[in-house]
């Protein structure tokens, strides 16, 4: 009875062990990957230039009109169309509005917050919508020229794309 009661401890113990080893659930290529995409952030300046989705969608769910479009560039406000986006080290986006500014803020210059973090799903962009309001965006890609994420709009995936500027 001893050896039996010392061998259940001793498997108890063994099995506890085994637990707190848990696997990181975030994959090691998705955090390389956000720290590249934070590194070349900071080195470079974007502008918005593609908007769309890859299914048809109906983007303005609240008309009377059903369109199934994936081309969604008309929907962009005019105001994000000739923005300038510079990152910094401290988690600042810097927003250089250009000549078409947003009527609720004409400032030439916005400052606001931004992030990336690898997580279990890929890696995230906490980054701005059409509004300058914090929006939550999934990295698809990014290259030396260009950065492509997208966001949920309406319940539906559509994808942005950011080129560098010269």
């Amino acid at each position: 009875m001893k050896y039996l009661l010392v061998a259940v401890v001793a498997l108890t113990v063994l099995a506890c062990n085994k637990k707190s080893e848990a696997v990181d659930p975030i994959r090691s290529e998705d955090k390389a990957k956000a720290a590249a995409l934070t590194e070349f952030l900071k080195s470079e300046e974007f502008r918005l230039t593609k908007y769309y989705s890859d299914e048809p969608i109906d983007y303005i769910d609240t008309d009377q009109v059903v369109m199934q479009e994936t081309e969604l560039w008309q929907y962009v406000s005019n105001w994000l169309k000739d923005d300038a986006y510079s990152f910094s080290s401290t988690g600042d986006v810097v927003i250089d509005q250009n000549a078409t500014r947003y009527e609720a803020d004409t400032a030439a210059i916005l400052m606001r917050k931004f992030s990336v973090a690898a997580d279990p799903e890929g890696v995230g962009f906490k980054f701005v919508g059409h509004e300058y309001q914090p929006l939550n965006y999934r990295l698809i890609s990014f290259s030396d020229t260009n950065l492509v994420v997208w966001a949920k709009w309406n319940g539906k995936k559509v994808i942005s794309e950011y080129k560098t500027l010269p």
